[in-house]
């Protein structure tokens, strides 16, 4: 029996509950592949799950939802033609912080020879987040947009791709250091992260949402009439219960508020939203930000990195 390395959860609790383990090789199921993993994505889900904040998940659970590496085994003889492609993959159930991962056959994403591993899960599952929420917020060149969580894995891509839209992009970080980098990737204005009224004429056509959290409320009204707010990521927690009451409040102004998760939400498969993600790689219109990578043996260092929201873009584990 062959064996990996793998971080499980011992306890719900800290990152320093995160262990590294021996455990055996995965074995292909019918319709999934077995992954040699190069790169694994770290992310607030991944957190979640640490804390004990998913009730169908126990302790002994390998965290790592989105990976990048080569096939190396198949469950099917119909699908081994991938066997030896170098690809990217959502695990769907986790594992991804391991030598070798399991993953279903339709979530591959073969990647090209000019994308590392580590840039394709920089790009990964946020950057189908971020397609899904600048689509869903419906951006149009010449809008303004705020995008609140502007410097996390998300919100880079989201900055980068309202930007492309051609929106005037307005960043909200709580370190304003990182300004010139945000500059860089398309933004034109650099904010904090109270929600500050920029009067009638600078209030925001859409806004895009990966914090939330109790201050929700305040935002909302930051919107012209027909303005759009996307909630897409809860960093800062869910919003207080009568937060909508800010919508009926100004029911006048036709605002509209809406949730987004992947699981429901995107018009494109993720190999249709990937390719479209590549050409903009290719063509300059965005860029992969990773804050930094960490060995999968220092994963609790790369959730403790992460929580901190000192971060700037995506943390990656080195596999």
């Amino acid at each position: 029996m062959d064996i990996m390395r793998a971080v499980e959860i011992t306890e719900f609790g800290g990152p320093e509950n995160l262990k590294l383990v021996d455990r055996p090789d995965p074995i292909a199921e019918p319709g999934h592949a077995v992954l040699a993993v190069a790169a694994a994505g770290v992310g607030f889900f991944d957190v979640l799950l640490r804390q004990g904040a998913k009730p169908d998940v126990g302790t002994g659970t390998v965290p790592g939802l989105e990976v990048a590496g080569t096939v190396v085994g198949v469950g099917s003889e119909d699908d081994a033609g991938w066997v030896g492609r170098r690809v990217f993959a959502t695990t769907g159930h986790g594992g991804g912080y391991s030598d070798r991962a399991m993953v279903p056959v339709e979530s591959l994403v073969e990647l090209p020879e000019d994308v590392s591993s580590h840039d394709a899960v920089a790009l990964g599952v946020n950057s189908l987040v971020a397609a899904a929420s600048v689509e869903r917020a419906d951006v149009k060149a010449g809008e303004r947009v705020l995008v609140r969580g502007a410097g996390g894995g998300i919100g880079v891509l989201t900055t980068q791709l309202a930007a492309a839209r051609g929106a005037t992009v307005i960043a909200s970080v709580p370190d304003r250091s990182v300004a010139q980098r945000l500059y860089d990737l398309g933004a034109t204005e650099v904010v904090g992260v109270d929600a500050v009224d920029p009067g009638p004429d600078n209030r925001y056509h859409a806004v895009i949402d990966i914090v939330a959290g109790s201050d929700v409320a305040d935002f909302i009204p930051l919107l012209r009439p027909n303005g759009r707010y996307v909630i897409s990521g809860v960093v800062a927690g869910v919003p207080t219960p009568d937060f909508g009451m800010a919508l009926f409040a100004n029911f006048e102004q036709s605002w509209t508020i809406s949730a987004l998760s992947l699981s429901s939400a995107p018009s494109k498969t993720a190999a249709e939203t990937f390719a479209l993600v590549f050409a903009d790689l290719r063509e300059g219109q965005l860029k992969p930000v990773l804050h930094g990578t960490f060995p999968l043996e220092e994963a609790a260092a790369a959730h403790a990195t992460l929580e901190s929201r000192a971060a700037f873009g995506k943390i990656v584990l080195t596999v």
